[in-house]
């Protein structure tokens, strides 16, 4: 961020910064703000209209909270910064707001009894947030999860229904992974499932979705063709050559590619893809096959 100067009180030197004229708009409804940041579990939701409303009242260019994992931006980032700190659960905030001159004493008080109503509905908004992106996301690789998968999987079809769109399914199961977990234990067999889950997304473009669907079974919803899907696979194999994790215990990956075809529903692509995965573990493993 740029900032000017860096402020964290007011003393009387700066009287004249103070632009007398400011006043309060509307008289501040403390029960009506409330019920606006209650209304969304979108953190960002709840972040800008906490920012919108104090902007109504205040020389305010934005303002930026960090706590944790939790990383907000609301308006423009310059100026004076001013930096609060409130309690969200059992973590400390930082808020930082950026303004164009420093404060008067009564906008610094509007400020506290403002800010005051903010922790509550921004950590239901952010634990909210988080328990969705457990729902949905692979703990170990933070991949989608099989759930994800049923959805997006169903959400792409339908929208290559729509518009005609090439889409591909590619189904990965990594051999002798079994042997690897048994001789080197589970930790040593979850590193490889997270390198694993690297390659894959290193290997595969923004508009692809990888996904986890369970033990050492992964999958890619591919925006493309067949060979839009060859593509992936291919890199897939060239980088587990150079990971010592995968090259030294003789572990490869098997993977079955099926291109989505007009009239053809989700489980039928899924259940030809998977025919194609195991007639490449049928054809010496460490390779992929098409579905016909």
């Amino acid at each position: 961020m740029d900032y000017i100067s860096n402020i964290s009180g007011f003393s009387g030197s700066t009287e004249q910064w103070r632009d007398e004229s400011r006043h309060v708009s509307e008289p501040f409804e403390p029960l009506q703000l409330l019920q606006k940041l209650h209304s969304s579990l979108d953190p960002r939701t709840v972040f800008a209209c906490y920012g919108k409303h104090l902007q109504r009242d205040l020389p305010l260019y934005g303002i930026y909270c960090k706590c944790g994992d939790i990383e907000l931006r609301w308006g423009r980032m310059k100026g004076i910064k001013l930096t609060h700190e409130i309690q969200l659960g059992d973590d400390i905030a930082q808020l930082e707001y950026c303004l164009p001159m420093p404060l008067s004493l009564g906008e610094s008080l509007l400020l506290q009894q403002v800010e005051a109503l903010l922790p509550q509905p921004l950590f239901n908004a952010a634990r909210y947030q988080k328990m969705a992106s457990q729902a949905m996301f692979d703990a170990l690789t933070g991949l989608g999860n099989r759930h994800f998968f049923g959805q997006a999987f169903r959400t792409v079809l339908a929208r290559a229904q729509r518009n005609r769109n090439q889409v591909s399914l590619l189904l990965m199961d990594l051999d002798n992974f079994k042997l690897l977990n048994d001789n080197k234990g589970h930790h040593y067999g979850d590193q490889a499932l997270v390198r694993f889950g690297e390659i894959v997304h290193r290997c595969i473009r923004r508009c692809d979705q990888p996904f986890r669907l369970g033990g050492d079974e992964f999958a890619v919803l591919v925006e493309g063709d067949a060979s839009a899907a060859v593509s992936i696979a291919g890199r897939v194999l060239q980088h587990m050559q150079t990971e010592a994790i995968f090259n030294q215990h003789n572990v490869g990956c098997s993977m079955g590619i099926g291109n989505w075809q007009p009239l053809l529903n989700q489980d039928q692509l899924f259940n030809k893809t998977d025919a194609a995965l195991y007639r490449a573990k049928s054809a010496g493993r460490n390779g992929y096959a098409i579905a016909d």
